[in-house]
């Protein structure tokens, strides 16, 4: 009976022993977590080295590596995309103190420097919005845009590329100018765009060079995309008019081409002997003669009459072929 007693009494003791254990550990955790919460409140903020932000606001964590608790409060503004704003040490030092951190600015710094992240607009870019707001106005067309004032440095917020919209553009098809407002951001003032839009054509052009004599087959063409006032005097607009003709004179890819360049292949040669044929109603007479230059289907060219050794003009017909124009007369 005496032994059951002392079990009782040694498990009633253990029993305390290990509350009290328990009850040490869990004090001294509370202590730990508390010293370390006021270590992290006590230790200096750390600033960053190179400070850049995305955000319209510039918080504590955005200037300093260490700010805890107070990383979200709002210390100023951010400047606009891809510039930079300069905050004062001292100011900074001050609003620190007033959060219940400390920073000594140690090193001396006499100015903090904070950059916005940002997109800047290129000339493509700008060019691209005037035509979608001219397309979108009902100015027909495709338009080479050539801006000349006012798109230098500017910039969209880095994670709002996409935001920027032509508010206007006052085009002027008379002479080709424009006058457009870009507004690179909600919230961000107008910039005004200056410049000249020419209206572009679709063409037909050769894809590869072709020397003097060559046919043009319709592989040879290609449609290029060109600006109306370069097109030249008498620019060939279409495929037809191209497919079967001869080259005059060497002939560079991707360029318009005028219908001085090409011409009917030649259908009798320079010195040919040729059948030429003279007809009134009742009367055929043929004669034959020399060629003195190249001609083609329809053209006209000087011939000898070798009968009576005049020359004369005469219309190619085909191959050896040709008419007498009907005011001269074949005989000797």
């Amino acid at each position: 009976m005496a032994h059951r007693v002392d079990q009782t009494n040694i498990r009633r003791k253990f029993g305390i022993f290990a509350l009290a254990v328990l009850f040490l550990v869990v004090s001294a955790s509370l202590v730990f977590a508390e010293n370390s919460t006021d270590t992290a409140k006590t230790e200096p903020l750390q600033l960053r080295s190179n400070i850049v932000v995305d955000g319209e606001t510039i918080t504590f964590g955005d200037l300093f590596s260490n700010s805890g608790d107070i990383m979200s409060i709002v210390i100023s503004n951010s400047p606009a995309p891809g510039r930079k704003l300069t905050l004062s040490p001292l100011a900074l030092s001050r609003l620190a103190t007033d959060n219940g951190r400390q920073w000594s600015n140690i090193a001396g710094i006499r100015r903090i420097l904070v950059k916005r992240s940002g997109h800047r607009l290129n000339n493509h870019e700008l060019a691209q919005l005037i035509k979608d707001e001219m397309r979108a106005n009902g100015t027909g067309g495709h338009f080479d845009i050539m801006i000349s004032s006012g798109a230098a440095g500017i910039y969209v917020p880095a994670n709002d590329g996409g935001m920027a919209y032509m508010q206007s553009v006052d085009f002027n098809p008379s002479n080709g100018g424009f006058i457009a407002s870009l507004i690179p951001y909600d919230g961000a003032n107008a910039v005004t765009l200056r410049g000249r839009a020419w209206a572009m054509k679709q063409i037909p052009a050769l894809n590869r060079t072709m020397s003097a004599g060559e046919i043009i087959s319709a592989d040879d063409i290609s449609w290029i995309s060109t600006r109306a006032d370069r097109l030249g005097v008498n620019p060939i607009l279409e495929e037809e008019q191209l497919v079967g003709k001869a080259v005059r004179r060497s002939l560079r890819p991707e360029t318009p081409i005028r219908l001085q360049d090409v011409k009917t292949p030649d259908m009798v040669s320079k010195g040919e002997l040729i059948t030429i044929v003279y007809e009134l109603p009742g009367l055929r007479l043929t004669a034959r003669g020399k060629v003195l230059a190249n001609a083609g289907d329809g053209e006209i060219v000087r011939v000898v009459n070798l009968s009576s050794n005049r020359t004369i003009e005469v219309i190619i017909t085909g191959p050896g072929k040709a008419v007498a124009i009907s005011t001269q007369i074949l005989g000797g």
